[in-house]
């Protein structure tokens, strides 16, 4: 429902225009002067505001342009009430930011066919606002998409005034171009809030020295900003401001950085790092739209190359790139590094560039003033930083789905996501496919695996998924499973992690273990729980199917997908086992687990000690006909006596098998040191 404002000191006019409205199915609220219109439009955010001018206090002049300064207020449709004669307060009126008038006396007719146009004239600017961000949003979706393919990534710039763009002026600018190197990489690694946040700060702090420094027009493209200096104050003098705030972008990144580390400290987020590109020459300023969707955009030449120096940039790992155009225009002073020649793509033609490495001190005035206002800034921070999110999720999205649903039928060209090329399906799910990739830059086989969370999941197994990698990514030691990399959507994700082709431990079980070799496997998956205790993390469900044989016969420990971290910082939406629910495999649960206590490392002990007595006599210590009398026997029943001729290792089975957490061993460096006895080495040794 429309929501009306009715601000006028005659009680006549206003208890009419009440009624009136209310007859029309409109919601109305009213008010008798302009400081109470103010504070009422601040707590009701009306849709319309119909208010007189002649008001004692705050007139209507002064309502309409307080509202104007209001950003929650600045675009709210106003009508203003004037005298049938009153020209110059309707100029006046128009002036300060009303969007009609309508002279008193007037008719319902009149008062409703003015109304109406206003609210469908509000409508199409909405509308044109939507799609112009739904636009955008596509446009970065297509260009995330492209970057998780293994492509270029090119957010779409303007080469040629759009259809009703009006041209206002000509000039020769430098156009200062900086992104986020890889921020795709970044951003699956955190939800789309997280995104937008990371986003937030990063251009609040890093607009600072732009402005500072004169930059005009800025833009916010994704993970990009644009910006033009001008030689306004002097030749040149736009190239070394230019110059000096590429520098000090690089200053405030490096400072972003530690926000970053501290915000996200525990999400492997990859390093941060930026580029920026500097071009210089003829520069076209449109302004596109009128009105609340005025927007005023360089285009060009020079804008696209800027941007897309960031390529070359990238590729020779330099921070700040500027091309010869600028380091003319900029004169003496500017420090540079390496010298190059490259061919700009979508250019077809070759630019001599530059590494820039500083600038001489007191070379540059700063430009307070010159400049867009903060508040401004932030604004389109925060909407660019809110579009970007969605597109860069919907993206990963998008790849995902297609992924899942590939057929692999001959002929067909394989999907790609950020440098992993996939070969075949391995294995397929409820919500889970499991897929054989090749690293394209050495052809290292790994495992992609890519989720789905359904409803009926309700969002634990994506919680788990991504918990997986978040609690392995920090471990990098030789018995547990090596990752390569994780992101996620809202609801997809996945994770590149190492091939172990000759599959678990299962089928060497099977085969039958000699004891030497089970003390073995035994000691490499308790060194790999003596790392991941130490880091306070528990496996909780560990079994042969969960330790993986590599090539050369070491294991590693894998599938932390119900992995719990003893110290989690449930902020992060890791998923979290509520008190009672009994999580792993029935045959190697702990008796804790299985009444569903709190586990510990000695949790992780029991199982082991499971899979030791399974790999050396070929049967679990514990079975039962129901799951009942199983959990029932893990309670309760005693440890079954090794054979007789591995005796030796029974005072090490039973303390891994003790019903109570307390007798078994304080953690897995006392088993490792049990192990290690000479006699017991000498006893199963050859």
């Amino acid at each position: 429902m429309t929501t009306v404002l009715v601000v006028e000191d005659d009680a006549a006019i206003r208890n009419n225009l009440a009624r009136l409205l209310k007859l029309e199915g409109y919601a109305v609220s009213v008010a008798v002067n302009g400081s109470e219109g103010l504070a009422a439009a601040r707590s009701l955010r009306p849709d319309v505001v119909i208010s007189d001018i002649n008001m004692p206090g705050l007139d209507g002049f002064a309502l309409v342009e307080a509202l104007r300064t209001d950003p929650a207020l600045a675009t709210t449709v106003v009508l203003m009430l004037t005298a049938l004669d009153d020209r110059a307060s309707m100029r006046r009126g128009m002036k300060s930011g009303a969007d009609d008038y309508l002279a008193k006396p007037f008719t319902r007719d009149e008062l409703l066919e003015a109304l109406g146009a206003l609210l469908k004239k509000r409508g199409r600017i909405e509308d044109s606002i939507r799609s112009a961000v739904q636009a955008r949003e596509e446009d970065l979706r297509h260009a995330f998409l492209a970057s998780l393919g293994g492509r270029p990534q090119d957010v779409p710039l303007l080469a040629q005034p759009p259809a009703g763009a009006q041209p206002q002026q000509d000039v020769e600018a430098t156009v200062l171009f900086s992104d986020i190197r890889g921020f795709t990489s970044i951003a699956e690694k955190l939800d789309s809030n997280e995104v937008a946040q990371l986003l937030t700060q990063y251009f609040e702090r890093t607009s600072v020295p732009v402005l500072r420094q004169g930059g005009q027009h800025l833009k916010f493209m994704g993970d990009g900003l644009m910006a033009v200096f001008t030689d306004e104050g002097g030749a040149g003098v736009g190239a070394r401001r230019a110059v000096a705030a590429a520098l000090a972008l690089a200053v405030a990144a490096h400072d972003f950085r530690g926000w970053l580390q501290q915000r996200f400290a525990d999400r492997g987020l990859p390093e941060f790092a930026i580029g920026v590109s500097l071009h210089a020459g003829g520069v076209t300023v449109c302004q596109l739209g009128t009105g609340p969707a005025k927007e005023t955009t360089p285009i060009g030449d020079t804008v696209n190359t800027a941007a897309r120096l960031q390529g070359a940039s990238k590729e020779l790992g330099w921070t700040v790139v500027a091309s010869d155009a600028v380091l003319a225009r900029a004169g003496s002073g500017v420090e540079t590094g390496g010298r190059t020649s490259v061919e700009v793509r979508g250019r077809h033609a070759w630019l001599d560039i530059a590494e820039v490495l500083g600038l001489e001190a007191g070379g540059v005035p700063e430009a307070d003033g010159l400049a867009v206002s903060a508040e401004d800034v932030r604004q389109a921070v925060e909407v660019n930083s809110e579009i970007t999110a969605r597109a860069v999720k919907g993206a990963l999205r998008n790849k995902l789905s297609t992924m899942k649903d590939h057929q692999f039928g001959p002929g067909e060209e394989p999907p790609r996501l950020k440098g992993f090329r996939l070969v075949r399906k391995i294995a397929s799910g409820h919500t889970t496919e499991v897929f054989l990739a090749e690293r394209e830059a050495d052809r290292l086989p790994v495992v992609l695996k890519v989720l789905q969370a359904s409803a009926t999941t309700e969002g634990a197994s994506l919680a788990r998924f991504i918990q997986e990698y978040a609690l392995l990514s920090r471990l990098q030691v030789p018995h547990v499973t090596r990752i390569y990399d994780q992101g996620f959507s809202d609801d997809h994700a996945y994770i590149a992690m190492e091939y172990f082709e000759r599959g678990d431990l299962r089928g060497e079980l099977r085969a039958g273990m000699m004891t030497e070799r089970v003390v073995d496997v035994v000691r490499q998956v308790a060194e790999a729980l003596q790392v991941v205790h130490a880091q306070g993390i528990i496996h909780r469900d560990l079994k042969p199917e969960n330790v993986m044989l590599r090539r050369d016969g070491t294991v590693a420990l894998a599938d932390f997908g119900v992995a719990k971290a003893l110290h989690q910082d449930t902020s992060l939406g890791l998923a979290e086992t509520r008190h009672g629910e009994v999580v792993g495999t029935p045959y190697y649960l702990s008796p804790e687990q299985a009444r569903g206590g709190a586990v510990t490392p000695a949790s992780d002990l029991y199982s082991l000690g499971v899979m030791f007595h399974e790999m050396l006599t070929g049967q679990r210590p514990f079975t039962g006909e129901t799951l009942d009398l199983l959990l029932a026997r893990h309670l309760t029943a005693p440890p079954p006596p090794l054979p007789p001729d591995l005796g030796a290792l029974q005072p090490i089975m039973d303390r891994l098998l003790a019903k109570a957490p307390g007798d078994r061993y304080r953690d897995a460096q006392a088993l490792l040191d049990d192990l290690g006895r000479p006699e017991l080495l000498r006893t199963f040794s050859g």
